[in-house]
């Protein structure tokens, strides 16, 4: 440490026969104070002036912001109040003591949000994510602290889009084990149905994974180093849906083309026309064009209804009937000539009594039979049957009476609610890089994608944005009903499709 130049005395010795030094003006001590004393009387002064002229309407209250505001409240600029409480400290009953204590209050507690987040609510109340939340109950009912809305949504920095959130918002507590502890074992107090699941339209079918015993508390750093696994892919979870579908089969060479064209994905799943989700699946529009469902292969433009046991075993009892209207429809087209309809349909009866002995049996083949028609498979797919039975695709049980009950198939629009997904934003990517379908040869295989093939872009490495609400949202969703994965199938598919 370096030696002083001068000592403490040799110091003092300058001000020797001059110890009221301290107490003359020095020009800029009286500019200081008074810079200091003009600030505050001009602060205290422009309060009044405007206090006075905004009762009568005449303040501009932009000179008084402490900044632009973003593209989404810009219709405020002008109007104060819509946000903020001008009554704390601009009232008509504004005194002294009112003003002194909440100069007081804001130096010990900060500023005060309370008011700010009722204004927020008052206007977002009839929007998402606001709409069926009660006042402050923003998230999870876990939470130890729910958050005010400025502090994550910050205003007042410039005009254009509001500033996205950053992660630090969601790791001031997310990687706070403490807190995270603390939300744990709140959490394990409250019963199952407090917690919110994400609502969905009440056509959707959607996947909900029980929640996990200590919640989703787990502490990280980030996305990249140790996010944990997808629960779905963590827990194993399986399709509920009995509907057996070979995806592996679908992709094979000696799948024939339809419309000329080869079977791929996008064959079937065709995105909405958001772009962000995929339609659901249907017979009419995605099997038909090759399960026509043709089970004679004289007639191949006469079909089997799909979709109504009913209506399948009234078609059935009907064949005669079905026959007859057949032939006039063909001789109508021009597509044939019928001479003697009764002739021809007795015709077709018999061969379907030759091959199959009655009709009750030909009635117990369609629905029981996993593949009725094999002896016509040697032939070319124009010239057979292509109708491979209802239990060769479907579940198919026996009601009281013999009665056959077809399974009705579980097609899951949402597998995981829990966060935010895109297919538009990642039409480059090949499908089955994420969902491995060409490899899948099991309905009961959730093909949705591990956190690894995520990872493979967003993660520094792959340079694609990684922040928590690129996937998750801070606002706790409305109610809707769970599903228990767990439960048998009839169980689940009634819970399932019952608000359907």
């Amino acid at each position: 440490m370096p030696t002083p130049g001068r000592t403490q005395k040799q110091i003092a010795e300058r001000y020797k026969g001059n110890l009221g030094y301290y107490k003359r003006k020095h020009p800029w001590r009286v500019a200081r104070f008074c810079a200091s004393f003009i600030a505050i009387a001009g602060g205290l002064a422009a309060i009044f002036i405007f206090q006075k002229r905004i009762f009568s309407r005449q303040a501009d209250e932009e000179f008084f912001s402490s900044g632009k505001l973003s593209s989404h409240h810009a219709n405020y600029e002008q109007d104060c109040a819509a946000c903020h409480d001008k009554n704390a400290a601009m009232g008509r009953d504004l005194t002294f003591a009112k003003f002194k204590s909440i100069i007081k209050d804001r130096f010990h507690r900060g500023l005060d949000f309370k008011s700010i987040d009722l204004k927020c609510q008052q206007c977002h109340e009839n929007n998402p994510p606001f709409g069926t939340a009660k006042k402050y109950d923003l998230h999870e009912p876990n939470v130890v602290e729910n958050r005010s809305c400025s502090i994550c949504h910050q205003e007042h920095l410039g005009p254009g889009p509001m500033k996205r959130v950053a992660d630090l918002q969601c790791a001031s507590c997310h990687n706070d084990r403490d807190i995270m502890d603390a939300s744990a074992k709140k959490g394990a107090t409250l019963p199952a149905d407090a917690f919110h699941l994400r609502s969905h339209p009440a056509q959707q079918v959607v996947f909900e994974m029980p929640r996990p015993v200590r919640g989703y508390t787990q502490v990280f750093p980030s996305f990249a180093d140790a996010h944990p696994e997808f629960q779905l892919i963590r827990e194993k979870a399986r399709d509920p849906d009995v509907l057996r579908f070979n995806h592996q089969r679908h992709f094979a060479n000696d799948i024939p083309p339809v419309n000329g064209q080869k079977l791929d994905c996008n064959y079937c799943h065709k995105p909405e026309p958001g772009g962000r989700f995929y339609e659901r699946i249907s017979f009419a529009a995605n099997c038909q064009a090759c399960h026509a469902l043709m089970f004679d292969k004289n007639n191949p433009q006469l079909y089997l209804p799909h979709g109504d046991v009913n209506l399948v075993r009234t078609f059935l009892r009907t064949l005669p009937a079905q026959y007859a209207g057949f032939a006039r429809t063909q001789e109508q087209q021009g597509r044939g000539r019928y001479d003697d309809v009764k002739t021809y349909v007795a015709e077709q009866m018999n061969q379907l009594r030759a091959q199959f002995g009655s009709d009750a049996e030909f009635e117990r083949a369609v629905f029981f039979e996993t593949d009725p028609f094999k002896p016509h498979r040697q032939n070319a797919a124009a010239t057979r049957g292509n109708f491979a039975g209802c239990a060769f695709c479907h579940e198919v049980k026996t009601a009281a009476g013999g009665v056959p009950v077809v399974t009705k198939p579980i097609l899951v629009d949402r597998w995981m609610p829990q966060t935010h997904f895109n297919h538009a934003k990642h039409a480059s990517v090949k499908c089955d890089d994420c969902h491995h379908a060409m490899q899948s040869r099991e309905t009961s295989e959730v093909l949705m994608p591990a956190k690894a093939n995520c990872i493979t872009c967003h993660s520094p490495k792959g340079k694609v944005a990684s922040d928590c609400i690129t996937c998750h949202n801070y606002h706790a969703p409305g109610q809707v009903v769970k599903v228990d994965v767990h439960a048998d199938a009839t169980a689940l598919k009634q819970m399932l499709l019952g608000s359907r």
